[in-house]
C-alpha cells in the first residue's frame, strides 16, 4: 500500500515584500530595530518596531522575528548587523524590504540540528564533526 507524499512549499513561496516609510522620526533604526547579523551566527531579523509610525505603501508589515532578506533589491543576508544598517540607511523613504518568516521559530539555526546535518552530508570515511557554535574541529 502506498502512501501519497504531500509536497512541502518551498520557503521561498512565503517570501512577503513591503514598502514602508516613517515620517519625520530620523532614520529607519530608530523606528525598526535590526537584531542578528553574520557576527552572531544568524540572519539579520526584525525586532521591535514602532507600528504607530510606520506605514505601508504596498504589501503587508512584517512582524517581530521576521528574516530580513532585501532591502530595496540589496541582498542583505549574511551581512553583519552594522553592515545591514548602513544599507537601510543610505536608501530614502519608502525602503522596500522582503522579508520571510523563520522556519525554525527564530532567525538562528539550531546548532545541534546544523551538526546533525553536516554529519549526515559528510563523506563516508571522514569523521570530521565542525563545532558550529565556535567553529572549532572537534
Amino acid at each position: 500500500m502506498s502512501r501519497t507524499l504531500k509536497k512541502k512549499k518551498h520557503w521561498s513561496s512565503k517570501v512577503v515584500e513591503c514598502a514602508v516609510s516613517w515620517g519625520n522620526l530620523g532614520d529607519f533604526g530608530t523606528v525598526v530595530e535590526i537584531l542578528g547579523g553574520a557576527e552572531v551566527g544568524q540572519f539579520p531579523y526584525l525586532g521591535q518596531m514602532k507600528l504607530d509610525v510606520l506605514v505601508c505603501h504596498v504589501g503587508k508589515l512584517p512582524y517581530y522575528g521576521d528574516v530580513l532578506l532585501e532591502v530595496n533589491g540589496t541582498p542583505v543576508s549574511g551581512l553583519t548587523n552594522r553592515d545591514t544598517l548602513a544599507v537601510v540607511r543610505h536608501f530614502r523613504e519608502p525602503v522596500r524590504l522582503k522579508t520571510v518568516k523563520p522556519v525554525l521559530g527564530s532567525a538562528s539555526v539550531d546548532a545541534s540540528w546544523l551538526r546533525y546535518r553536516i554529519k549526515l552530508r559528510s563523506v563516508l570515511g571522514t569523521d570530521v564533526l565542525l563545532d558550529v557554535s565556535i567553529g572549532e574541529k572537534r
